[in-house]
């Protein structure tokens, strides 16, 4: 039996959800929630990415229509509460799962606005395909309390860019629609596996510490005028240099 694009796309969107899913779990893991909020948490990042994602496109929420998306989320969220050992054994794996959810959820996006949205130019589409998978990541690090990806100088969203990118070269020179799709996906996802292996990382702004402050830059001259001034012997005048007339 063949499968049709959108049923591969679908199954695979399943796998992201519960990726996600799996994600935001093992986020709170150290802080031992209980199911409810451990669900929660799951739920939030699951769908925070492809809830928006069916908005800006004006699409039908697939949440609301389709028990695949919360089963899945179930799933995810039963295995990591009932066996948290054997799901986190390695410290940085919900890192994979979140490298998997972005670069499905991001690959999905990119392949759905470039298909039903003639009219839309390229660099909205990764705009677009950017906020989309980096969404659920972002819920998860707010409501867990923790730095989130985006800001820790690791390459989080550049993978998507590449992705996205991608996927419209693919579908440009007359790849068919699953060709596109999978390419967004598998450079989305390798490229952000690989920068978790082997920690690559993009230049990080100059430290705040050796930016010169105005407020500070301003306390330091009154401080050196007024050591200035008490410096000066009784028989000078503040400023100027010369005696004072007797």
């Amino acid at each position: 039996m063949k499968l049709s694009p959108q049923t591969v796309i679908y199954a695979i969107d399943l796998f992201g959800t519960a990726s996600f899913a799996f994600s935001g779990a093992l986020r709170v893991l150290d802080k031992r929630p209980d199911f409810v909020g451990m669900l929660i948490l799951a739920s939030a990042t699951a769908v925070g990415g492809s809830v928006l994602r069916d908005v800006i496109l004006n699409r039908d929420v697939m949440l609301l229509r389709d028990w695949g998306y919360p089963l899945a989320i179930l799933f995810a969220t039963l295995m990591t509460f009932f066996f948290p050992g054997s799901v986190a054994r390695r410290q940085n794996i919900f890192k994979y799962f979140d490298a998997i959810g972005i670069g499905v959820f991001s690959a999905i996006t990119a392949s759905v606005a470039w298909s039903t949205t003639p009219t839309i130019n390229p660099l909205s589409i990764l705009m677009i395909a950017c906020i989309t998978g980096c969404a659920g990541g972002v819920i998860r690090d707010l409501m867990a309390g923790k730095t989130t990806l985006i800001l820790s100088n690791e390459l989080y969203v550049t993978p998507i860019i590449f992705g996205a990118a991608g996927l419209m070269i693919v579908q440009s020179v007359g790849g068919s629609t699953l060709a596109g799709f999978f390419t967004a996906m598998l450079v989305a996802t390798g490229i952000r596996v690989l920068a978790i292996r082997f920690n690559w990382r993009l230049p990080r702004l100059i430290d705040h510490e050796q930016l010169p402050d105005e407020t500070t830059s301003t306390q330091t001259l009154i401080a050196d005028r007024s050591a200035h001034e008490n410096n000066e012997s009784p028989g000078q005048e503040k400023g100027r240099g010369r005696p004072l007339a007797r």
